[in-house]
């Protein structure tokens, strides 16, 4: 900001001093005129006033700019940065794609109102993946291709990832995501116990993500599975690479490790509803009488099975990947979904402290996602009272709401139709993993009512969006364009910088992970997802 301000001050004086020179010379212009004879008069005049108009144009430039480009960086003229958004705004994942860009927006509004990086102004570059790797090779190919580009949130999809930062490293853009999952986008091991002697490179030196990774969400579903549950007989449903690449593969390997029974493991694609496919399956699970079908698929997938299940058994219940964490399923089962859970890599926005301001200022610009719900979020009407503890009155239909576990605490899912697990968490909040039960949240937790309806991953974005911001605030400022050097010191900032987020202290490793991590467990109850279970990592 010194910087800045002194520029602004050698800039002035050079261009008074500069209008002062040129208005003394027209004062001895004239002053000759009137002493010369009649002849040469006329042609002086002339000369005059074309000086008049060029000393005029000059001191208009000076008063509207404050400087001239011609004399180097001006403090006082706003320059622009954009900050590129890549996120699925059509399609099934459009409401959390929607939530996640109104975050980002949030975020880039209130850099702007407050001066975050002086002399510059933030505009936001939204690009549509749709879900798709080739939607995101083109949004990159599109950002990478912008010259005052700053850095990137997303993608929000691995599968998405994996084609577009080979284009946004070569370009040596920041990149954040807030829910890339795949393990090989760091380096990371691709299981809970790597050989001692495997060495780890990091292959995209610009990318950091904000999520864990799906070794992690694999390893404490299954903790909750076995341990916290007590099931010992667990069949999976493998969506394939678009629902975690190698995550049900995991998840079943963490289930064996731990003591229970793999039934069998289902292959399908976890993006549609064939019914031949769901017939299979449920006629698979019939024979193998599992007693927890853990899920790795789409809403669409899983709500049919689900169906399928309730009308011809058998009786179990469904852990899901996040896949299912999305109102499409709540629609598409309505209350035969009762008691089934999802594990989510993310903490839900009543648990986190801190998020009090962002969900005020996110409702106040989208009260729709409080007031009846919208499709941006399905949020009911209501959402959740302030103790954490459903509202009042049945949600709207295909509302997502999280809610606070109830005062009896939680079920953790017991067995459709049976009473639940004695290791569960219920009683004295503790499961033997380490994991805990989430306890209903305070009022200070809670101060927005519908603050769970706000996803959890748009908290996550709003916090990528702000450390992109803030390492730019210690760049930009000072200079007159995003260059190559320029986007390097962001990089290079958003590594080195930590700060107090939404969703509690942001910051990387040396790989590009966060400093902590999180996995939750929701429970279906009466079409919401409530949660039940948490585990921190890190």
């Amino acid at each position: 900001m010194t910087t800045a301000r002194n520029l602004l001050g050698r800039n002035r004086r050079n261009e008074e001093r500069r209008t002062k020179n040129m208005v003394g010379r027209l004062t001895a212009m004239l002053g000759r005129l009137f002493v010369t004879g009649p002849r040469r008069r006329l042609h002086r005049v002339f000369a005059v006033v074309v000086a008049v108009i060029v000393v005029l144009v000059a001191v208009l430039a000076v008063a509207l700019t404050g400087g001239s480009p011609a004399h180097g960086p001006s403090a006082t003229r706003t320059r622009t940065a954009t900050l590129g958004l890549i996120a699925p705004l059509s399609a099934d994942r459009a409401s959390v794609g929607t939530a996640v860009r109104n975050a980002v927006r949030l975020a880039v509004d209130e850099a702007n109102a407050q001066g975050t990086i002086p002399g510059w102004k933030v505009r936001l570059s939204v690009q549509d993946d749709l879900s798709r790797p080739d939607g995101g090779a083109r949004a990159a190919g599109t950002l990478a291709a912008d010259q005052t580009l700053i850095g990137v949130v997303g993608p929000l999809s691995s599968t998405v990832a994996m084609v577009a930062l080979p284009t946004l490293d070569a370009a040596g853009i920041a990149v954040i995501s807030p829910s890339n999952s795949q393990p090989e986008l760091t380096g990371a091991p691709s299981s809970a116990a790597p050989a001692p002697s495997t060495a780890r490179s990091r292959p995209y030196r610009t990318y950091f993500r904000l999520s864990g990774t799906d070794v992690l969400a694999a390893r404490d579903a299954a903790e909750f599975a076995v341990r916290a549950s007590g099931r010992q007989r667990i069949a999976v449903v493998d969506g394939g690479p678009d629902f975690g690449i190698s995550l049900a593969r995991r998840f079943a390997a963490e289930a064996a490790r731990l003591g229970a029974a793999v039934t069998g493991t289902h292959r399908v694609d976890g993006s549609t509803d064939d019914t031949a496919e769901v017939e299979q399956v449920a006629r698979s699970l019939r024979a193998e009488a599992p007693d927890l079908v853990y899920v790795a698929t789409g809403p669409a997938f899983a709500g049919k099975l689900r169906e399928e299940l309730a009308e011809h058994g058998p009786a179990v219940s469904i852990l899901g990947s996040d896949g299912l964490f999305d109102s499409h399923y709540l629609e598409r089962t309505r209350d035969t979904a009762e008691g089934d859970l999802i594990a989510d890599l993310g903490a839900p926005l009543s648990a986190l402290p801190a998020a009090g301001r962002f969900a005020a200022a996110y409702l106040g610009r989208w009260p729709a996602e409080k007031d009846g719900g919208s499709p941006a979020t399905g949020a009911p009407a209501g959402g959740v009272s302030p103790a954490g503890a459903p509202s009042a009155g049945a949600p709207p239909a295909g509302g997502l709401s999280v809610a606070g576990p109830s005062a009896a605490g939680p079920s953790v899912g017991g067995p459709a139709g049976g009473s639940p697990a004695a290791a569960g968490p219920a009683g004295d909040g503790e499961a033997r993993d380490g994991g805990h039960a989430v306890a209903p949240a305070s009022p200070a937790a809670s101060p927005a009512p519908g603050v769970d309806g706000i996803p959890s991953v748009a908290a996550y974005a709003y916090d990528a969006a702000q450390a992109l911001l803030r390492a730019a605030a210690g760049v930009l400022p000072g200079r007159d364009m995003v260059d190559e050097a320029a986007r390097a010191a962001i990089v290079t900032a958003v590594g080195q910088g930590r700060f107090p987020g939404v969703t509690g202290e942001v910051g990387f490793d040396a790989w590009g992970d966060p400093l902590t991590s999180v996995v939750t467990v929701y429970e279906v109850r009466g079409q919401r997802f409530v949660p039940v279970w948490s585990r921190r990592s890190g």
